[in-house]
């Protein structure tokens, strides 16, 4: 009698067990941005001086260009001279190059209108031959 008490309480219970409803929530993780949702912006600049300046390029090297790389807006920067790739397609007569990734445009402009930004371009453009910018836009990429 006692075993068959346990199994009939087992055999509830098991009922029961099955037939309990179970809520369950679905969570989805976000997706992090990428490059396809934002493209991102790159402002290359390349510098020529106006006559063979070592002392001003070392300036710009050391001093101006990493003072101008702080500007918050910025996401990665580069600089540097010419690679001196010897292709007939590769400009080297450059002095020096500037290349900027920004998240996307609205933060380039906020670049352009730094204050940091504003005073190297006032302090350094009347040293400058020319100067070259190529903006992009990602839209692809690793």
């Amino acid at each position: 009698m006692k075993n068959s008490i346990v199994f009939i309480f087992f055999i509830c219970f098991l009922a029961i067990s099955c037939t309990t409803k179970t809520e369950t929530k679905t969570t989805f993780i976000e997706e992090p941005e990428t490059k396809a949702t934002n493209p991102g912006f790159i402002h290359a600049v390349y510098f020529w001086l106006k006559k063979d300046n070592p002392a001003l390029l070392k300036e710009l090297k050391e001093v101006a260009l990493p003072k101008l790389a702080t500007v918050p807006s910025i996401k990665n920067v580069y600089w540097g001279p010419p690679a001196g790739t010897p292709r007939d397609v590769v400009d080297n007569s450059y002095d020096i190059s500037w290349i900027v990734t920004f998240e996307n445009a609205v933060d380039q402009d906020k670049y352009q209108v730094d204050p940091l930004h504003v005073e190297f371009v006032e302090k350094y453009k009347s040293l400058f031959e020319k100067v070259q910018v190529y903006d992009n836009l990602v839209q692809g990429g690793k």
